[in-house]
């Protein structure tokens, strides 16, 4: 076995340090500015919040089988910018993000995860198709229409 000296331990500790600082820092930093810059931009500059409200959902199951009711989601933002998601009066809950044009959303359903993937259209509709885990593959669609208030 090869005997590491106390001044290597010292080398390896502080690199270690470094590197994790360097990626703190780096992490931290996108963050910061993206949020500033969002802040700095307005309301029609981010795509989160300019989804919330409430939709009328209508879809297929991972069957294939139509959905028996229209249902409602609610859509909020949380204090970190994310959006939440509120099926059914919240007997279903989801996280999610929007990037350009898409929106994913991360929920549960039966005790598995559920991704779903859906394009907003310029009206604001949303439309896509979720997979949910040990569905062996098959995965559901969803149609989002906003409830005009």
């Amino acid at each position: 076995m090869r005997k590491v000296s106390k001044v290597s331990r010292i080398a390896v500790l502080g690199a270690t340090a470094l590197a994790a600082a360097v990626v703190g820092a780096w992490g931290f930093s996108p963050t910061f500015s993206t949020r500033a810059a969002s802040i700095e931009a307005g309301y029609e500059a981010d795509p989160n919040r300019n989804l919330v409200g409430s939709y009328e959902v209508t879809g297929t199951d991972a069957s294939g089988l139509s959905y028996t009711r229209t249902q409602i989601v609610g859509v909020s933002l949380s204090p970190s910018g994310a959006l939440e998601f509120d099926w059914d009066n919240g007997k279903q809950v989801g996280i999610g993000h929007v990037v350009n044009n898409v929106l994913v959303v991360a929920t549960s359903s039966k005790g598995r995860s559920v991704v779903l993937i859906m394009t907003i259209s310029p009206d604001g509709s949303l439309a896509g198709r979720w997979s949910r885990r040990t569905d062996r593959g098959y995965q559901g669609t969803e149609s989002w229409t906003r409830i005009r208030t």
